[in-house]
């Protein structure tokens, strides 16, 4: 069966993305995180998600020196704060991410949040994008509406839009929007911290191809086309997260019935007034 960490989705301006990442969110101690990074990339995890949020990217360049890859095998994502996203802010901090993360591009950056500065800070990515100092651009927790206004503002169509997306919370219409707009998506939370064990039908699929719920609902995700970036410390649970979703193929039918689960449950931040009223 394929190993899915060196499958690629293409994204619409032709750059190749890996479908499989490495999350890093609260990965802050530098011995452990910056081990658990160098150990992910060393099992064939070629991408690297971080944020200026994070304050891990110092952290995430350490790994990646510890490990026996390059810069260039890799595709590092980070995304700009709510903070930082007035234009010219945007542009300084994604300098100094440059220098946090010791790179002279990045391969996608997000606005991380929808913001009344959010078109703002994409359209000063899009001009780091025409400087070819980023490879792809986009956006994170973008709902429809979030979306379909900011097509309408740009110059440059998102390539990505990370969302939180798991089987609770399956985000079958914004795909379809996504899809039919050619933005990818990505998800976070993708295993519900951990509580897709405590889902019947899961446990149940997990039983039946003798492997875990974490990687039903990852393998869920990848088979919907939707990039994941599962995240851990721990190197037995990084190694797993990448190699039992390559045991197994779930059927159109039980992934149809992963999308019906319900109730929608959403543990993040609500998109809809996140940020609408105060910088978190």
């Amino acid at each position: 069966m394929e190993d899915l960490l060196r499958k690629n989705v293409k994204l619409n301006n032709g750059i190749d993305m890996p479908m499989v990442g490495l999350g890093t969110y609260k990965m802050t101690d530098p011995v452990e995180g910056a081990n658990a990074i160098a150990a992910a990339i060393n099992m064939g995890y070629r991408m690297i998600d971080t944020a200026d949020y994070y304050n891990n990217q110092k952290i995430v360049a350490k790994g990646i020196e510890k490990s026996s890859k390059t810069r260039e095998d890799l595709f590092i994502t980070s995304k700009i704060w709510f903070t930082d996203q007035a234009h010219d802010d945007t542009i300084k901090a994604f300098n100094r991410i440059l220098k946090e993360l010791k790179t002279d591009y990045l391969d996608l950056v997000l606005v991380h949040w929808p913001s009344d500065k959010g078109t703002e800070c994409y359209k000063a990515l899009e001009e780091l994008y025409n400087d070819k100092k980023i490879r792809a651009i986009g956006v994170s927790n973008y709902l429809e509406d979030d979306l379909k206004k900011l097509i309408s503002e740009v110059d440059i169509v998102p390539m990505v839009d990370q969302v939180e997306l798991h089987p609770l919370l399956p985000m079958v219409e914004l795909q379809k929007f996504a899809t039919k707009n050619k933005v990818h998506l990505e998800s976070w939370r993708t295993m519900l911290n951990g509580e897709v064990a405590k889902i019947p039908y899961i446990e149940e699929l997990a039983a039946k191809y003798e492997t875990t719920p974490q990687a039903i609902s990852l393998k869920w995700a990848l088979q919907r086309g939707i990039i994941i970036i599962p995240k851990s410390v721990h190197e037995d649970r990084i190694k797993a997260n990448a190699t039992e979703i390559n045991k197994f193929d779930l059927t159109k039918e039980e992934i149809q019935k992963i999308n019906e689960l319900g109730p929608e449950t959403r543990l993040g931040p609500d998109p809809l007034t996140y940020g609408k009223e105060e910088t978190k």
